[in-house]
């Protein structure tokens, strides 16, 4: 049985790691981790560095003195990210 060729295309993976249904995932992950800690976090969305791989991430950190130190007190994000699974 002969054995199939592939030929790997260099950009299929990095396009398909920003494709629109992918981004929106991740942002809607994003989104309710955010709202799962509560006020004063913040998120971006971008993606990373092509080198080589590109991946798309979401960060959220905390955009105030309180949520920082409540973060550090009661591991907020850390106790927020269940609420990023998928549905």
């Amino acid at each position: 049985m002969p054995k199939p060729k592939i030929q790997w295309k260099p950009d299929a993976f990095y396009n398909l790691r920003r494709a629109t249904g992918v981004v929106r995932d991740v942002e809607a992950r994003g989104r309710r981790v955010k709202a799962a800690a509560g006020e004063g976090f913040e998120m971006t969305s971008r993606q990373g560095a092509r080198n080589p791989q590109g991946r798309w991430r979401v960060t959220i950190f905390p955009r105030t003195i309180k949520a920082a130190r409540r973060n550090a007190k009661d591991n907020t994000l850390v106790k927020a990210l269940n609420a990023g699974r998928s549905r």
